[in-house]
């Protein structure tokens, strides 16, 4: 491990990732030798690490330049491959993003882009090397049908919630949960419908109207797309990247390159804004990460502040732990328990306010996406978060029990 806590490999990955980002995150990034005798010397797990964090774009460029002979023919080639196919994949992204976003405005929907390939083309030097698996659009909460319909229109079925459910369960799943998945019936990126940013409103409290009120538009090949405003949006990752403990590289490169692109002066707005919303320990934590993957300089009273940020340490210290997790997707954390148990507790130390935490108890017990499996009728739906619990605890006790036999 480096000083900072970050293995080797991921701390050269990191500086790879930051040649890809350009402008003042590169010129920041720490002396590393990138090289065959480097801390990425061995290719085969730089692969892994590569698409573990998806940075295939960001990364690639950079480490088959540096490479020179040294890396082995079939991985270059299946480098080369992949990120070519990735960039391709974006760039239809990003057209299949105007159509859609068109489409809305067109019909009178109010909607704003959210991360992904829109964060490349405003704060990266080539957009399309900034990778998405998906398209994020927020819409405007009233008109959410309307918008749904506009999305299935483009080739796409709503896959969760499933389009057969009841409009009681459609109801109880839109008052806990913060999106909808899409689908292609042919091919495509996957399309997410948000109706607010996090499923626990609390957590970050930025209603619709709030980030409508205060959009920036970026004109990409003639389409405006509506974007959350710089300040809202830094805060935005930071609490994002927070809520997923950071397990992909690719979400600490994000803030990296929005905080890189604002003065000094117009973070310490930011900063303000942080404490109003409740969440400045946790855009203090994701300051202290960028630090130390990026090396991002910070001013004497960022620097204060993340030093005496409550609790960083322990979001640090998590973050760390998901950075360098094998697999920390919801793949991943099903099939390591232990792991699986630290996000569940985490997700209650994001805020200290009794609000948020009692409703994150109630978005745990009244977990969307399983009301369809629950065998009640529309009339004792009430009755979900009672019976939910009661099968969390009897599965618990039954895996304890069966783990005790089997020694």
């Amino acid at each position: 491990m480096t000083e900072s806590g970050i293995d080797p490999g991921l701390a050269a990955l990191a500086v790879a990732v930051a040649q890809g980002i350009g402008g003042p995150v590169a010129a920041a990034a720490r002396p590393v030798d990138l090289g065959p005798g480097g801390p990425l010397g061995d290719w085969t797990e730089t692969a892994r690490l590569i698409a573990r964090h998806r940075v295939q774009g960001l990364a690639s460029p950079t480490l088959l330049k540096v490479s020179g002979g040294a890396m082995p023919v079939d991985l270059k080639t299946s480098l080369i491959r992949a990120t070519m196919l990735a960039v391709q994949a974006q760039r239809k992204q990003m057209d299949l993003l105007l159509r859609v976003l068109t489409a809305l405005q067109q019909k009178g929907i109010r909607a704003l882009a959210l991360k992904g390939g829109m964060l490349g083309h405003c704060y990266m030097a080539r957009p399309e090397l900034r990778l998405s698996n998906d398209i994020d659009v927020l819409v405007d909460p009233a008109r959410l049908d309307e918008a749904e319909a506009v999305i299935a229109g483009f080739g796409y079925y709503r896959y969760v919630p499933a389009e057969d459910w009841r409009p009681a369960w459609l109801v109880h799943y839109r008052k806990w949960a913060k999106d909808s998945a899409f689908l292609p019936h042919e091919g495509g990126p996957m399309i997410e419908c948000h109706w607010r940013l996090f499923n626990n409103w609390k957590l970050l409290p930025l209603d619709f109207e709030t980030l409508w009120q205060n959009r920036r538009i970026e004109r990409v090949h003639d389409v405006d797309v509506p974007m959350m405003g710089d300040a809202q949006q830094l805060v935005y990752l930071a609490v994002h990247g927070a809520f997923h403990a950071w397990f992909r590289l690719k979400w600490v490169a994000d803030f990296a390159a929005v905080f890189c692109a604002m003065t000094p002066e117009d973070r310490r707005e930011v900063a303000a804004l942080a404490r109003r919303l409740g969440v400045a320990p946790l855009y203090d934590h994701a300051m202290s990460l960028t630090e130390r993957l990026f090396a991002i300089p910070l001013t004497d009273e960022e620097r204060a502040r993340v030093s005496a940020a409550p609790g960083r340490a322990a979001l640090d210290g998590f973050a760390l732990v998901s950075l360098h997790h094998s697999d920390a997707s919801a793949w991943g954390i099903k099939h390591d328990r232990r792991y699986a148990l630290r996000r569940a507790l985490h997700n209650y130390r994001l805020r200290r306010d009794p609000g948020y935490v009692i409703t994150q108890l109630r978005l745990d017990l009244n977990l969307a996406t399983d009301v369809d499996k629950a065998g009640l009728s529309d009339h004792w739906l009430w009755l979900y978060p009672t019976l939910r619990g009661w099968r969390v605890v009897r599965n618990r006790v039954i895996h304890h029990l069966g783990r005790r036999r089997g020694r």
